[in-house]
């Protein structure tokens, strides 16, 4: 293959499912472009289409490509095969995105026992730091992922809605889902699980989205992360490893590892006191300071630079996916079908997960209508309880009217007696008076009938003021 400049071309596993690594290798092959370089990325199959991103990188195709001795041939970390060198004589770099996938593929003691020895590209500043503590001998370069700001773009009109990919952990984010829907703080948040979906997809739920749950395991980078922030959504979950490094952002919330009860709360709590815009808009700023386009630009210039220092002579170079399928390549096979097989029990787990998730919800639904009923009833027998309290207190203010009328009952009873005796008292002297006044008249009478007039003068006289004033 004829060149007019230095080629530097980027091997990409053809793979079926969504990759944040491999739309990574597409954006290095788009942005190489601009450091001075004829950029390409390499597929074995030549009807392969990354369907889950678009990108206007050039792709070649097919089981071998001539490169010369100024060609640089970039190998992703996961297709470093035993005993394979994928281009013998040519300038190459092991482009390493996640530090726990090193030895997918490869147990030799001399890794990568390639010719020239390459040099490695880091994905994050973690990855770079455990490629250099693994890899003494061979020259390590940060070269830090790029976010689509366009793409991944920032909404003002923002939802309660929360977005997880379960992809890495469906078994948790199955539980979380039940979670969200049973907790009444969570009513009318819409919680969105994307799996399956295009980069376009991911980006338009993420734009008006308040919480991005990040369910992340073993990373390198973990892109979503970075995504997220770049939306404006508050970020919380696993760090995963190498996505440390984001949740030095604004809006994030690290949260330990596989802690789900943890992860409904911080929710609950952003929920409830949701940042404003322009602190949203904050952690957009912190991805565009640290995952630029030009930030890239300048660090994969550097690094094109010093692999083009190794001296080569150039040579035939053969798609390292051949190799799955040659007779003499039975690691690479089982490797494959190790890796088939993962991925048809994560399937498998993840229906599990799905199912169990629908029999916890129904549990936790039922638990909470007995809860609901438990506290209805709770609530009657607080009613009534009240209610009594209140016919306690009237009884015992009747109680005291009783008491006091019982008081005044006796007093009357008393009254009455003390009435009776003054009443008989009165009636005896009346009767006493009444008697002494007739047998006064009687003596009266008596004087006036048996002496004279003359004698009886005075009497008559004293009769007469007892009788009215009458005179004798």
């Amino acid at each position: 293959m004829s060149t007019m400049t230095r080629q530097v071309v980027y091997v990409v596993p053809d793979v079926t499912e969504p990759s944040g690594g491999v739309h990574a290798i597409y954006r290095h092959a788009e942005l190489a472009e601009r450091t001075g370089v004829d950029a390409k990325v390499w597929h074995l199959a030549e009807d392969y289409k990354c369907w889950w991103f678009s990108s206007n990188a050039k792709v070649v195709s097919g089981e071998t490509l001539e490169l010369g001795p100024d060609d640089v041939l970039v190998v992703p970390e996961v297709l470093v095969l035993n005993g394979f060198d994928p281009a013998p004589g040519v300038r190459k770099v092991v482009y390493n995105q996640n530090h726990y996938y090193t030895f997918d593929n490869f147990t030799g003691p001399d890794y990568p026992a390639w010719k020239p020895a390459p040099q490695v590209w880091g994905g994050s500043v973690m990855t770079t730091n455990v490629l250099k503590a693994l890899h003494p001998k061979l020259k390590v370069h940060l070269v830090p992922n790029v976010i689509d700001t366009a793409l991944f773009r920032f909404d003002e009109e923002r939802k309660r809605k929360i977005v997880l990919l379960p992809r890495k952990r469906p078994r948790e984010a199955a539980v979380l889902a039940a979670l969200f829907k049973n907790d009444k703080r969570f009513a009318g948040v819409e919680v969105v699980a994307l799996d399956d979906v295009t980069e376009q997809q991911i980006a338009d739920e993420l734009a008006d989205a308040s919480i991005f749950i990040a369910l992340h395991r073993d990373e390198g980078f973990g892109l979503p992360i970075a995504q997220a922030l770049a939306a404006g959504c508050v970020v919380i979950g696993y760090p995963g490893g190498g996505g440390a490094e984001q949740f030095a952002a604004p809006g994030t919330h690290a949260i330990e590892d596989a802690d789900v009860l943890a992860v409904v709360e911080k929710a609950a709590a952003v929920l409830a006191n949701e940042p404003d815009l322009a602190e949203r808009r904050s952690y957009r700023a912190w991805v565009e300071e640290h995952y630029s386009e030009d930030a890239l630009v300048t660090k994969l210039q550097e690094a094109i630079e010093a692999a083009a220092k190794t001296r080569a002579k150039g040579g035939t170079a053969r798609h390292p996916l051949t190799q799955v399928t040659t007779s003499g390549s039975d690691g690479v096979r089982a490797q494959l079908e190790r890796s088939l097989k993962f991925a048809q029990e994560q399937k498998d787990a993840r229906e599990r997960a799905e199912s169990v998730a629908t029999g916890l919800e129904d549990a936790l639904g039922k638990a909470l209508a007995e809860l609901d009923e438990a506290r209805r009833r709770e609530y009657v027998v607080a009613q009534e309880l009240h209610d009594l309290k209140n016919e306690y207190a009237e009884l015992g203010k009747a109680a005291e009217r009783l008491t006091a009328l019982d008081e005044a009952t006796t007093l009357l009873a008393e009254y009455a007696r003390d009435n009776d005796r003054l009443n008989r008292r009165l009636d005896e002297e009346i009767r006493q008076h009444l008697h002494w006044r007739t047998t006064l008249q009687d003596k009266i009478d008596d004087l006036e009938r048996s002496t004279s007039w003359r004698v009886t003068a005075p009497l008559r006289k004293a009769t007469g003021a007892l009788k009215g004033g009458k005179n004798a």
